[in-house]
């Protein structure tokens, strides 16, 4: 019997239905991202500047729906999980200050409405790592693992046990150098403060 942890997509909406399937289904999500918040907790703007950015043909329409899709995962994760975010990410002004201060805030106030979710920050400063490869994603549920890869024209979901064990491995040790959850909502927090004052000071 084929399930969503095997059958390959054949379009893209496919695609995308397996994804949230397997994510929906999860009992724990681990995700690394160096370059953007992550798409779970991305707010409106940020999302739309993002998706805008990596894929310049959408139409307009279709970028805002699918920036509402993001900003509704969250709310429908069950899963426990837990975020690792290059600290860069922090400063990259996607849709512009206003719209990183609103997504800094959203990362505090979902850290603080969502029991099961963890935020660290990996300080740009850090030695080398795995995680320089690109960003990835691991789900397990019922014993059973996936990783979503995703570059600028593919993605892949895969089961394969190398694969996952490859990237299992990078996922330990990015929790090994990534600050703890507090050290990382103390640094969000300080970042957002320090944008504001600036945003403020501008005539």
């Amino acid at each position: 019997m084929t399930t969503i942890w095997e059958s390959p997509a054949e379009t893209l909406g496919e695609h995308i239905a397996r994804l949230a399937a397997i994510e929906s289904a999860a009992d724990t999500v681990q995700s690394w991202q160096p370059l953007l918040i992550p798409g779970a907790l991305q707010s409106y703007a940020y999302a739309c500047e993002a998706i805008r950015s990596t894929t310049p043909a959408l139409p307009l329409e279709t970028i805002g729906e699918r920036a509402d899709v993001r900003q509704r995962r969250i709310d429908q994760l069950g899963a426990a999980a837990t975020f690792i975010v290059d600290e860069g990410a922090l400063y990259r002004p996607v849709g512009g200050s206003a719209a990183l201060v609103d997504q800094l805030e959203r990362l505090l106030a979902v850290e603080a409405l969502q029991p099961r979710l963890t935020l660290r920050i990996l300080l740009q400063g850090i030695e080398a790592h795995p995680g320089l490869a690109g960003p990835f994603t691991l789900y397990r549920a019922a014993g059973r693992r996936a990783v979503f890869v995703e570059s600028l024209t593919s993605s892949e979901i895969t089961t394969r046990p190398d694969d996952v064990a490859a990237y299992a491995s990078a996922w330990e040790r990015l929790e090994g150098l990534a600050l703890s959850p507090r050290e990382s909502l103390d640094l969000i927090d300080a970042t957002r403060g320090t944008l504001c004052r600036r945003l403020e000071a501008k005539p």
